[in-house]
This record gives C-alpha cells, sequence and structure tokens, in this order.
C-alpha cells in the first residue's frame, strides 16, 4: 500500500553526502504515509504532513527493503561506487547540488541500474569549485519496464476459498499508484499464502507484530515480494509474523509456500493484501492483472490452489 520505493540513505565522506527526498503532494482523503529523516538522522514515518514537511518527505505507497539495501560510496581520490545489496535489480537516480565546476566523463542525470548482489563503478567525479560536493539518490527495486497488464494469467495466491474484500481502485485504501490495482482478501490467521507464478523472493519482511487502523502502520507490515522473468513483481503482505518459509534470493515456484496470511500493519482485519507491480523508471507502480481469467471484483469468491509445494 505504498506507492513509490524510495530508498535514501545518509553518508558522511571526504564530501558530505546529504539525504534526498522528493517530495510528492497528495490530498489527506488517501491517507498517505510520509517517511522522512530529520536533523538528527532519525527516519520517522508519520501520516501528518505538516510534521513532516520541515524535512522534505516522501510519500510511502508500498513496503520497501531496508534503507540501506542500496549505498553510495565516495573515496578521497572522487571515485564514486553504487553498491546493490538486494537479490534483484535496481533502478537509481543520483543528483549533485553543483552543477558547474564538476568534472564528470559520464552523464550522472540518467537513471543507473545495479544488477544483484554488486557494487558498482560508476564515474570519477572531482569538484573544483568552492563549497562542498553533495551527492543525493533515490532507486526503486527492479528494472523499467513499460508493461501496462499482466495476462500471464497468475493463479490465486491461497490455499482455500476466499471473498474479495477490496478489489482495483477500492475506496478505503487502494487509491494511489503503488496498490491502485490490488486486491484484498478477507481470510484467517494462518492460511497458506502461495506463489502466483514462479519468480525469485527479491524482499521481504517478517518480524512485526501488531496491527492498527493508523496509516502510519503501513511500514509496520510482514510481506514477501517476488521478481518476475517478464520485469514484474508480485506482493504478498500483512503475513503472519515469523511464518516465512522462504528467504530472499531463493527462486520459488508457482504454487510453492512463501508464509501464512496475518494481520500486520495497517489493517482492520486478518486478510492477504495482494497486487502485481512495475517500475515505471522511478517508482514501483500496481497494474491490472487477472487470475486465471478471472478479474477481481468486490464481494467474489476466489477459489484457491488446491494443492502446494511445501
Amino acid at each position: 500500500m505504498f506507492a513509490a520505493i524510495f530508498f535514501i540513505r545518509k553518508i558522511s565522506l571526504v564530501s558530505i553526502i546529504l539525504l534526498w527526498l522528493g517530495l510528492l503532494t497528495t490530498t489527506a482523503e488517501t491517507a498517505s504515509v510520509y517517511k522522512y529523516v530529520d536533523e538528527n538522522g532519525v527516519v520517522s514515518y508519520t501520516d501528518q504532513y505538516a510534521r513532516a514537511q520541515p524535512f522534505n518527505p516522501v510519500e510511502i505507497e508500498i513496503w520497501e527493503p531496508d534503507q540501506d539495501a542500496v549505498s553510495l560510496r565516495y573515496t578521497k581520490m572522487g571515485n564514486l561506487y553504487l553498491y546493490n545489496s538486494l537479490y534483484g535489480p535496481v533502478t537509481v537516480t543520483l543528483k549533485m547540488n553543483q552543477k558547474d565546476n564538476v568534472i564528470a566523463h559520464k552523464d550522472l542525470s540518467k537513471p543507473i541500474i545495479i544488477a544483484p548482489r554488486t557494487e558498482v563503478f560508476i564515474d570519477q567525479v572531482n569538484y573544483l569549485g568552492q563549497g562542498k560536493l553533495e551527492f543525493s539518490y533515490h532507486f526503486s527495486v527492479g528494472t523499467p519496464s513499460d508493461i501496462q497488464e499482466d495476462h500471464s494469467n497468475l493463479r490465486a495466491p491461497f490455499a482455500g476459498s476466499f471473498q474479495i474484500s477490496q478489489a482495483f481502485n477500492g475506496g478505503y485504501s487502494h487509491n494511489l499508484p503503488g496498490n491502485r490495482y490490488a486486491m484484498d482478501i478477507a481470510m484467517p490467521v494462518g492460511t497458506p499464502i502461495l506463489a502466483s507464478k514462479s519468480g525469485t523472493v527479491l524482499d521481504m519482511r517478517d518480524s512485526y507484530d501488531g496491527h492498527s487502523k493508523n496509516p502510519a502502520d503501513r511500514a509496520k507490515t510482514n510481506y514477501v515480494r517476488l521478481l518476475h522473468a517478464d520485469g514484474t513483481m508480485t506482493l504478498y503482505a500483512h503475513l503472519k509474523t515469523g511464518s516465512g518459509v522462504v528467504g530472499p534470493g531463493q527462486h520459488v515456484k508457482a504454487g510453492q509456500l512463501l508464509a501464512l496470511s496475518g494481520n500486520t500493519g495497517y489493517s482492520t482485519g486478518p486478510h492477504l493484501h495482494f497486487a502485481v507491480q512495475r517500475n515505471d523508471g522511478t517508482r514501483l507502480i500496481s497494474i491490472p492483472f487477472n487470475l486465471k481469467g478471472i478479474t477481481p471484483k468486490k464481494g467474489i469468491w476466489l477459489d484457491g490452489q488446491s494443492a502446494y509445494v511445501p
């Protein structure tokens, strides 16, 4: 239920690297959550924009990996490196506070794709001007894709038969780019959650406990995100604490058990939140999908997979 995956890291080097958060505006009706870093470097989440505004907040619509999943290294010799610790590619956008008197050999304004588990030399960057050269960056998981809809006839991501409680463009919480084409399925805690198609575990959270009706608790949700061969990602959220049976980097088959359903984070009751997402170049957005030819609609019952790979 977050819209853009922006991962920000604050780094102190010979040239101070400052945090840069893209400011996104929204209306109060969307119950958005804002992530910000205060003057002491403390990361906080709030649904009160006024509280976050002095710190250039970023609006969160989807769950994200750890903020240091991507890191930037700038040496005394001016060598600039980016490291991606995730098990899938990321798309990084760099920004510098200076335009004049900067000597670089590449156009650093273009998005940079970093392969999984890799540190890449980006460029040698030297500054001949006054003051300090400051770098900032944000990234989104995956590589840019123009896929508009998933036509792969996904399997239902659970075992059993359950009713959809919120579907595409749901007025309660499916109103942001990252979750507009998502579905919520009400189900008892402990229901087996299964991979809708084969892929690799890109990232996951498994340790959060409890739930509330406070939108700020969206950040305290357990989830698994799979990366698929076509570049799309499937998201399984609100999972039971400690129930994950897969790990980052693991390849899973369609129908394989991922975790158990739960009621964690921003949630009014036990359910599974499921979405298909793609990277649009700067963030993750959700895209329409169907389950074996069935378009998710509120109130309809879905038959899940009758057998699964344990």
